[in-house]
């Protein structure tokens, strides 16, 4: 972790982890393999008034009694400004990088623990889920180290205590209003006491699902350099890139979707939900020219076996159906919240969603009952897109919305403009074509939901 004679910066907070790893490296516990030179570096956010003073008196006592060169940053964070504990996070970081600059130091030493870890992985999975939520942190990810990585908290309180070090409790660690300490004081417990061993299991999963990301990184790169097309624009890009479908076809489905993820999440302002990725990689299956937004202004296109991102305004010349010619009401992928009961106006129709006592006999081109139950979070209304799939009612299998509507015979330019309704990443109704499996009213329906479809004009409703 630490190089041979060279210095590091260590963050010192007061708490029982950090107290634990200014002890170990400034007394030489590691001997050759520990730094040549120590500098401490506190951050006073001023959260805690008086307590946060104290927190810094403690590590001053200690840094002293060590003989540590400690480096006391003053950074308060503005409560108002929303996200207390990430605007804290930065602010240490960055105090961390300046203090390693003018020391000269190479490596900064965190006193994460295998609890840190865990609840780490735990927030990442619920929040956004994917590989990289199990391969959290590293033990070495230049230029931070994490020596504690392995233990777990009740360690380093030990450690502190077989050796007479006094150490700071921050209440706001055992706060469960904030999503992470609740997971410290309540997921991470109860899941410990239910099977125990599981934290120490997280922890190795972490470091195998690390070593997993890394080979999926190569592998991706090795396909993007061999599938993007260096001579349609600048290579690497963010604002204009150009892979070959042909070469994109012949890859592995994962590696496919992991290369489409990589390149959203390199550009600018995307996120890379799996719905994203999906309506990306259904443009390759097409034999047209097509395209789907994938958000803030950004297009992905199929045409004469190339696949682009392009971000409008970024050079290029925009297509007849891109978002500099497109009016962000009339995009497909423009998503709405429907309320239940409530309507919404989208492209010129009017989609409604109320409650209903039960199952009525209704015109299946302009309405849809589905079953109450199957509702996990608020309905939402947009139009088709590229990669879409749905179960139609009393079907075994999945199968496209394209070819649903192909089926059907709508017209390709008419295809997008079909709206679609939602709840979560479920796929709902297709408006006056298919309902789901997952909304079938049945014997066991306590709830029935009605979904119903018209077109605006001039402020009334009729039917499309």
């Amino acid at each position: 972790m630490f190089r041979p004679g060279a210095g590091a910066v260590v963050m010192v907070s007061g708490g029982q982890d950090s107290i634990a790893l200014l002890h170990l490296l400034a007394t030489g516990a590691l001997g050759d393999e520990g730094p040549a030179l120590l500098t401490a570096v506190h951050v006073n956010h001023h959260l805690r008034g008086e307590e946060s003073d104290a927190d810094q008196r403690l590590v001053e006592e200690h840094c002293a009694a060590l003989a540590v060169d400690l480096r006391i940053d003053h950074a308060p964070v503005d409560k108002s400004r929303g996200n207390v504990q990430a605007e804290a996070r930065e602010l240490r970081r960055s105090a961390a990088l300046d203090a390693a600059a003018r020391s000269g130091a190479s490596t900064i030493a965190l006193g994460h623990t295998l609890d840190d870890q865990v609840e780490t992985m735990l927030y990442r999975l619920g929040r956004y889920g994917g590989l990289d939520s199990f391969a959290a942190m590293r033990p070495v990810e230049a230029p931070w180290v994490r020596p504690l990585l392995r233990l777990r908290r009740a360690e380093t309180e030990r450690y502190c205590e077989l050796n007479g070090l006094r150490f700071a409790r921050d209440r706001g660690n055992d706060y469960p209003g904030y999503i992470r300490t609740g997971i410290r004081a309540l997921v991470v417990p109860a899941w410990e006491a239910a099977l125990p061993g599981a934290v120490k299991a997280a922890g190795r999963a972490a470091e195998v699902a690390a070593e997993a990301h890394e080979l999926v990184a190569e592998a991706v790169a090795a396909a993007m350099a061999d599938s993007e097309l260096t001579g349609e624009g600048p290579i690497g890009s963010p604002s204009h890139r150009v892979f070959s479908v042909s070469r994109l076809r012949g890859l592995s489905g994962p590696l496919r979707r992991a290369l489409l993820r990589s390149v959203l999440e390199s550009s600018r302002g995307l996120g890379a939900s799996r719905r994203v990725v999906g309506a990306v990689e259904g443009l390759l299956g097409g034999t047209e020219a097509a395209e789907v937004h994938i958000g803030r202004g950004w297009t992905a296109r199929a045409e004469g076996g190339r696949l682009s991102f392009q971000e409008a305004g970024a050079g290029g010349v925009p297509t007849a159906q891109s978002a500099s010619t497109q009016s962000e009401s009339d995009r497909a992928d423009r998503q709405v919240e429907l309320p239940c009961p409530g309507e919404v106006r989208w492209r010129g129709l009017v989609v409604g969603a109320d409650t209903a006592a039960h199952f009525a006999a209704h015109d299946p081109r302009v309405e849809a009952y589905l079953d109450a139950g199957v509702l996990r979070g608020p309905l939402w209304v947009r139009g088709v897109l590229p990669g879409d799939m749905i179960r139609p009612l009393g079907a075994s299998g999945r199968r496209r919305v394209q070819d649903v509507l192909v089926d059907a015979k709508v017209a390709g330019s008419s295809r997008s403009q079909v709206p679609v309704v939602g709840c979560e990443d479920c796929l709902l109704w297709v408006a006056g074509f298919i309902v789901s499996e997952e909304g079938r009213i049945d014997a066991g329906t306590k709830a029935v939901v009605r979904l119903s479809v018209a077109r605006a004009r001039c402020g009334t409703v009729s039917e499309p």
